[in-house]
């Protein structure tokens, strides 16, 4: 699979089924890294939020307890949008085009599509490249 001018492809196991394409959803595992290896910290919450019951007005209600926020390389996004919208980069959703269900891209991301965005919220320099490992878990 041939990615998009500047996105340098490290390693690939290309999974089964149907590529993802633009407006797809699926399931993604998102590794972080610098350029030399080390992990790319963020905050992120690895789980869903969690259902409680509690007293309202009207008797019993089910509420959300929002889940806990931790710091790590990892990000999991679950019924992502593959679009080149707002909630996904650039760098990312050329990635995710033509991957598969089961499949893992490891790539390089230039920084004008990651890094330029997200420099400071990671405290990265704008002309940082960016490691990612992305593994599809499940395509919807």
């Amino acid at each position: 699979m041939k990615l998009r001018s500047g996105i340098k492809l490290l390693a690939e196991i290309v999974g089964y089924g149907d590529p993802i394409a633009d407006n797809d959803r699926c399931d993604v595992v998102l590794k972080f890294y610098r350029n030399q290896g080390e992990p790319l910290l963020m905050q992120t919450a690895l789980t869903d939020p969690i259902p409680y019951v509690t007293e309202g007005e009207r008797g019993l209600q089910i509420a959300w307890e929002a889940p806990p926020m931790i710091e790590s390389h990892v990000v999991v996004a679950r019924n992502l949008a593959v679009s080149r919208g707002a909630d996904v980069l650039p760098g990312i959703y050329y990635t995710l085009l033509g991957m598969r269900t089961g499949g893992f891209r490891h790539v390089a991301i230039p920084p004008h599509l990651y890094a330029h965005s997200m420099h400071e919220i990671h405290g990265i320099d704008r002309d940082s490249v960016i490691k990612l490992e992305c593994f599809v878990t499940a395509r919807r």
